[in-house]
């Protein structure tokens, strides 16, 4: 995929993303009367008074979307924005860490919700929380951030120093100051990438309210200002998250994880020539294995072209953990390319420690943790519909939501039955493979191992040997009890590792792994489409597998084989849930070398229950090769 291509996708899947958080109606609705708004009302022919109408209009229909975020007692507190009619608002990890799971939200109606925590990105300082009491609440439309540019005009929301008493927003109106600024975390939280810098003035209680543009889309969540020394006043500098840093990671935080933030296993440094070369590479990393030196040039990150290793900063502070992103770099050979998955920075266990061990109290500022030397408030007891909506969990924020996300993949796959003990056999041809013209293949999937046999007829290159050696047959076998990277097929790595988890994954569904985790959405590459993302561990192995909207058997898997190895990574297709078990027509392996798909096509499949466990694949067979235990498997006795 080249980098145009990449930019491409980010864009279009970023803007579905926005759409999918809203009815289609009022999405259509909103966004033909701000369009009506700006064609009829160009800005350059408008007056003073007109500019000021079309402003306070704007304001009007935006301000029932901005909250007040509060503890559950009523005090202190920040401001968010509502992003969906059922309730759901983005707000400040820095504003709710010091409420617990739950809080009261006021909005500009003057009325008071409950709220619960959802999922919380301490690195990037944003929190999700959801508010109750009624199923159409106002919201606000999404507008795409990397458009932003310095001189654009913004309105900030929010409620600063908690001023409104009755939860009308406070506006203040300002420009873009720059785009793609940089602020340092305080300690490993809180770290502002290739956010936006405004003039508008944002003080303690606005943070986590949302930025606008002057049209009404939203553009950003505003977090962090320049404040002066002594009493955090405005000087005129602050800074919002985009809102397109948001929309990566809102199906993750909707998975109630305390989402974590994507570090690379290499570093960069600027040249004076604003070239950015590689300084080091972990050497059992997989940009490492795909050819990424010391000194090579890293030309783009992410989709973006780099001049600075603060533009990789930036770039890589906007994608969540275990996110696979291209890459491309110049070596001696040329330009290179790939794609890598993003490790975790923190890879959190627990909730991170909250503010009140990371700043001191201050009275004056509403956004500040109580004075921990004070007598303890009293106890809140929460509604009992609140409380129901809460689980607690080491590793989540709330634990609750994550069973929401499981269960909507995992429920309707318990409708699709497969007998366990029963081998699969998938007979089928090849689609391509490097040095052949046509070719045969046998899949063979049971409980204690997987075969594949291949047969292929090689290009002749005319002299008579190498006629008669024209078809050749291979065998590969991959034992359950402990896959082994060498002995997947070279042109479909993983291929066996990844059946096998397949046959476990439908035959067993969640009861044969021993977790299983929502992770949000991704987007799956090479494939380019969006996918949510199920997490299973099987012992010391993790798979990954991705679901299409609507679909109920999986798109693809990504399967970790062994330490300091590529993934398997295998996609597919044509399935046919009407034959002996749920049984995929094509099976393609994702090169990581090319990033393209090999694909197995399938015209027989077949179901058979051996007569003895003995005569399945088995790693315990000392002495026979893996052909023989494929076919034996595939001659086996049917029990009737």
């Amino acid at each position: 995929m080249s980098v145009n291509q990449a930019v491409r996708v980010l864009f279009v899947l970023v803007a579905g993303w926005c759409l999918n958080l809203m009815s289609s109606d009022t999405v259509a609705n909103s966004r033909a009367q701000a369009v009506q708004n700006v064609r009829s009302n160009p800005p350059q022919s408008l007056s003073l008074k007109q500019r000021e109408q079309l402003r306070i209009k704007t304001l009007q229909r935006i301000s029932p979307s901005v909250v007040c975020v509060m503890a559950p007692d009523g005090q202190g507190g920040g401001s968010g924005v509502l992003i969906s009619a059922d309730g759901y608002a983005i707000s400040n990890f820095h504003v709710t860490d010091g409420s617990g799971p739950f809080m009261k939200c006021g909005l500009n109606d003057g009325r008071l919700y409950d709220a619960v925590i959802v999922g919380i990105d301490p690195t990037g300082d944003i929190a999700l929380i959801k508010l109750t009491g009624r199923d159409d609440f106002p919201f606000a439309i999404p507008g795409n951030s990397d458009q932003v540019r310095a001189g654009d005009e913004v309105l900030a929301l929010g409620n600063p120093f908690l001023l409104a008493e009755d939860f009308t927003p406070t506006v203040t109106y300002g420009i873009v100051s720059g785009t793609g600024r940089y602020q340092y975390p305080a300690g490993s939280f809180l770290e502002y990438t290739d956010c936006i810098q405004i003039d508008a003035s944002i003080n303690p209680g606005n943070s986590g309210g949302p930025l606008f543009d002057i049209n009404g889309n939203w553009i950003g969540i505003n977090g962090r200002a320049s404040f002066e020394k002594r009493g955090r006043v405005n000087s005129g500098a602050a800074y919002a998250i985009s809102v397109r840093q948001v929309l990566l990671f809102l199906e993750h935080l909707k998975s109630g994880l305390i989402v974590d933030h994507g570090v690379a296993d290499f570093t960069v440094e600027t040249l004076p020539n604003s070239r950015v070369v590689v300084s080091q590479v972990s050497e059992v990393s997989e940009a490492w294995r795909r050819g990424l030196r010391p000194q090579d040039e890293l030309v783009s990150f992410g989709g973006r072209a780099l001049t600075s290793a603060n533009d990789f900063q930036n770039i890589l502070g906007i994608f969540p953990e275990a996110t696979r992103v291209p890459m491309s770099w110049r070596n001696r050979d040329g330009l290179q390319s790939c794609t890598i998955r993003l490790r975790p920075l923190h890879a959190f266990a627990k909730l991170p420690a909250t503010r009140e061990s990371r700043r001191p109290s201050d009275p004056n500022d509403p956004e500040s943790p109580s004075d921990p030397h004070a007598q303890p408030k009293p106890v809140v007891d929460a509604p009992a519909e609140i409380v129901a909506l809460y689980e607690e969990r080491d590793g989540f924020t709330n634990f609750h939501f994550n069973k929401q996300k499981s269960d909507q993949v995992l429920k309707p796959l318990s409708r699709l039955t497969a007998d366990p003990a029963a081998t699969w056999i998938f007979k089928g041809t090849l689609s391509a493979l490097p040095a052949s013209k046509a070719g045969s293949a046998e899949l063979v999937i049971g409980q204690a191992g997987a075969g594949l046999s291949v047969t292929a007829d090689v290009q002749p290159n005319g002299d008579r040997a190498s006629a008669e050696l024209s078809r050749k047959a291979r065998d590969w076998y991959q034992a359950a009890a402990e896959p082994v990277a060498e002995n997947e097929p070279a042109d479909f790595y993983g291929l066996l590792t990844a059946s096998l988890q397949l046959h476990r994954f439908l035959t067993q569904k969640a009861a044969g792994f021993d977790e299983v985790v929502a992770m949000g959405q991704t987007i799956h590459l090479p494939s380019e489409q969006v996918v949510d993302v199920l997490l299973t561990k099987d012992g010391a192995r993790t798979s990954r597998w991705y679901f299409q909207d609507g679909q109920v058997l999986p798109f693809g898997v990504d399967v970790v084989i062994s330490e300091g190895a590529d993934e398997a990574r295998v996609m597919f297709a044509d399935w046919n849930e009407s034959s002996d078990f749920p049984a995929p027509g094509r099976i393609g392996v994702v090169s990581a070398a090319t990033e393209t798909v090999n694909w197995l096509t399938f015209t027989e499949t077949s179901l058979r229950q051996l007569q003895s466990k003995q005569a399945a694949l088995s790693p315990d067979a000392d002495g026979i090769d893996s052909r023989t235990l494929i076919s034996t498997v595939v001659s086996a006795t049917v029990v009737d």
